[in-house]
């Protein structure tokens, strides 16, 4: 049982994380009207933080799933899979960095020799 105190603490930190949930809808919107992300990452996007807003609003939903993994404290549980999202996103950016990184090298090496070969123009 939450003393008033604790609830009130509960509440805020409720307060906060759906309002920061609905930031990160907007900032995904803004995204998408710029063109940055495709229809499947919007609506992953989309879904993802809806999920988020509803387990700050209904975190005894959680539950279930927290006492199947053994995890007593719904707040764990979410940490957890914070944790294992930020690892996934940093994999998939390091991925994509690597990738620009031997385009911009391709495009390099091809101006490099192009400058070496074409004739001069002076």
């Amino acid at each position: 049982m939450l003393t008033s105190m604790e609830g009130g603490i509960m509440i805020l930190i409720q307060a906060m994380s759906v309002l920061f949930g609905i930031f990160m809808l907007y900032l995904v919107r803004i995204h998408k009207r710029k063109q940055h992300l495709k229809a499947f990452e919007f609506g992953m996007w989309v879904a993802l933080w809806i999920l988020f807003i509803l387990a700050a609003i209904f975190p005894q939903s959680f539950k279930g799933i927290a006492e199947r993994l053994s995890i007593f404290r719904i707040f764990d549980l979410l940490v957890v899979i914070a944790l294992m999202i930020i690892i996934f996103l940093t994999y998939i950016n390091m991925i994509a960095t690597k990738r620009l990184d031997k385009k911009i090298e391709l495009i390099v090496r091809k101006k490099a020799i192009d400058e070496v070969t074409s004739p001069s123009k002076n």
